[in-house]
């Protein structure tokens, strides 16, 4: 538990600007609390700066210097491509493994660097630590249960970069697939590059369900500490369903305690009837936005299109 109060507390601290926004500090955080301690800073670290200046090298040897989408380029081919400097070892796509049933292995960056499988998750999230290392510009947008890359190319034109896969994908494609509605994109809830602050708070998305796997809990003082700050900087997000589920779970337990189980009987009490009403505003706020379903099933069905078509 101590690594997740750790966690939480830093990256609290730097969404308020008492700490520099560190995108890859804050992923460190979140999977060190997952692996409860295991994990070693410096060799994180390390081996980060190891392949920035690989990719540095990579850009001077090409004479790239000079455009501003040659760590792009750098980091695209790096992570994509059989090439010497990877020794010809890829980053790919964990298929056995993409859903983190078992473990969450492959949502971390941590099991990236040593396995080179990922998932769309810990795949979008190396390739923006790797940006941000490079000074480039590179967003992380987000899908139902889905996480992507999006940046500008020399002229301006903004680009979908599906790490998964290692190809490009059309905006149209992405809201036909994912079944985003007009609302979503509207919101801000998906498609959105997501600013530095956002994608802190993205991190402690991840750290809410690194704690819900490791301790089975979705309701109590730490996940209302997360979601509350989450809202605070990241509100047209997925933190508005932590909040949701976990006003339902005070709701059910004030009605066990008053000894009834049907919500029909909720008006004849003021206190339950009050957490009902709220309850019910944040379930219209998150129809309100756009928010989308995808089953299990469904996702796993489109992943195996993009390794059947890739």
């Amino acid at each position: 538990m101590e690594k997740f109060n750790i966690a939480i507390q830093e990256m609290s601290e730097m969404l308020d600007g008492k700490r520099p926004l560190d995108f890859k500090r804050a992923v460190f955080l979140t999977e060190n609390a997952y692996f409860n301690g295991k994990l070693d800073w410096n060799e994180f670290n390390s081996e980060i700066d190891r392949i920035t200046q690989i990719l540095k090298q990579m850009i001077a040897k090409k004479g790239l210097n000079g455009y501003k989408t040659s760590g792009n380029w750098a980091i695209f081919t790096y992570m994509s491509d059989s090439i010497p400097e990877n020794k010809n070892f890829p980053y790919t796509y964990d298929y056995e493994n993409f859903m983190g049933d078992n473990d969450f292995l492959s949502f971390t960056v941590s099991n990236l660097l040593k396995t080179h499988k990922g998932n769309c998750h810990s795949l979008p999230y190396f390739y923006k630590i790797l940006a941000n290392e490079l000074n480039v510009e590179a967003f992380l947008a987000t899908a139902p249960m889905h996480v992507f890359i999006k940046h500008k190319d020399e002229k301006g034109n903004w680009w979908n970069l599906e790490m998964t896969s290692g190809t490009f994908s059309r905006t149209s494609f992405l809201i036909e697939s994912f079944n985003i509605s007009d609302a979503g994109i509207m919101s801000g809830l998906y498609l959105k590059p997501l600013e530095e602050k956002e994608t802190i708070a993205l991190c402690i998305l991840d750290l809410l369900s690194y704690y819900e796997k490791v301790f089975g809990i979705y309701s109590d003082k730490f996940v209302f500490t997360c979601y509350q700050k989450g809202i605070e900087y990241y509100p047209n997000s997925n933190f508005q369903i932590w909040k949701l589920n976990d006003q339902k779970h005070y709701l059910d337990n004030e009605m066990e305690k008053t000894g009834i189980s049907d919500y029909s009987k909720i008006p004849e009490y003021p206190k339950l009837e009050a957490m009902y009403n709220e309850m019910e505003q944040t379930r219209l706020y998150l129809a309100e936005i756009g928010l989308s379903h995808l089953t299990p099933e469904q996702y796993e069905q489109k992943v195996m299109e993009i390794k059947n078509n890739k």
